[in-house]
């Protein structure tokens, strides 16, 4: 009689263990979903790195082929006009500004550089002086980095610019997961690789992210009530445009 009283008051210390268990699981579970509740938006710009940096790594994945043994430098990658662009954007680092007159196209007349392309060249070498801060040793290697670091920036436009479509129409929480899911999309699609990936300094990597700033001003311009915030929008949607 007095085993199986004993076996009873174990049993209900076990239950009452376990009881006690269950509850505070089920306070650390409502206590996280309060935190994911309440910082929501801080959780999207945390899910929006994470797409970031999958974006960046995809991106830079080739950089070990990119040196070039029979110089120990780096180089670019199998592609004409980004050599173009880093023979005009190391005149920019050397002289300070692009030359007149490129005769090295159109010979022998020479092309007229201000005409078409002077661009993305002085993006490239204002993108250089950055770079150089962080590391970076040489105009070659801050060029191959080029449109990696603009498909970065590429990814918050998308988020930005998605999130202002869906805003009004399915609140912020929903907006957010959709722009999320967009910016994944756009990070892994097959399609974009060639222009973003590490050692194509073309003028698509940057022109990707001022087209999608240029629609997220427009939508912001379109979508204000006021007046001053119109004409501000509609300035910067020029302005990227």
């Amino acid at each position: 009689m007095e085993e199986v009283k004993g076996e009873v008051k174990v049993e209900v210390k076990a239950e009452a263990k376990s009881a006690e268990e269950d509850k505070l699981i089920r306070e650390r579970k409502d206590k996280i979903i309060g935190f994911f509740k309440k910082n929501y938006s801080w959780v999207a710009y945390v899910l929006l790195g994470v797409i970031i940096y999958l974006a960046v790594r995809i991106r830079t994945a080739n950089l070990s082929g990119l040196k070039d043994i029979t110089t120990n430098d780096w180089t670019l990658g199998p592609d004409l006009d980004p050599f173009f662009f880093l023979r005009l954007t190391k005149y920019i680092v050397e002289q300070g500004s692009l030359m007149a007159v490129d005769m090295m196209r159109y010979v022998p007349l020479g092309k007229v550089t201000m005409a078409e392309l002077y661009f993305t060249p002085y993006l490239m070498a204002g993108f250089h002086k950055i770079a150089v801060f962080f590391g970076s040793p040489s105009v070659t290697y801050s060029a191959i980095m080029y449109p990696v670091f603009f498909f970065a920036l590429t990814i918050i436009g998308m988020f930005l610019m998605t999130r202002k479509i869906f805003f009004d129409f399915v609140g912020e929480k929903k907006a957010n997961a959709i722009a999320l899911i967009a910016s994944l999309l756009l990070t892994v699609i097959p399609v974009f690789l060639p222009r973003t990936i590490a050692g194509i300094p073309e003028k698509e990597s940057s022109a990707f992210f001022f087209m999608f700033m240029a629609f997220y001003f427009f939508f912001s311009g379109w979508k204000s009530k006021s007046i001053r915030n119109q004409l501000i929008f509609a300035l910067m949607a020029g302005l990227s445009t």
